[in-house]
């Protein structure tokens, strides 16, 4: 998979969603460390200014990356994460895709 061509297109299809409110996105897990498999997803965080409401916003995520994942032929799980959050909140998950993550 071109990373970087998926990233783009994959924040194309948010910017569509969340407009202004979106203010990254950040790819992490195996795909960013170049590690991915035929089953891997592609997982993302979707940094949003705040708030974040997980529900709607993850609909939104779902509703607009469906056709790529149907497209590349792999599932694209893409959090809803508030960007202030994100920065300042020290969890397993940030840390690792702050320190692994490619973000555009």
């Amino acid at each position: 998979m071109d990373q970087e061509a998926i990233l783009r297109r994959i924040k194309a299809l948010l910017l569509g969603v969340h407009g202004d409110r979106l203010q990254g996105v950040v790819l992490y897990g195996s795909v960013a460390r170049g590690e991915e498999s035929d089953n891997s997803d592609i997982d993302v965080l979707v940094l949003l200014t705040g708030p974040v409401r997980f529900g709607p916003d993850l609909e939104k995520n779902i509703q607009a990356l469906y056709p790529l994942s149907l497209e590349l032929g792999h599932p694209i799980s893409a959090k809803p994460v508030d960007e202030e959050r994100y920065r300042s909140f020290v969890c397993p998950l940030f840390e690792s895709a702050k320190r692994e993550g490619i973000r555009v």
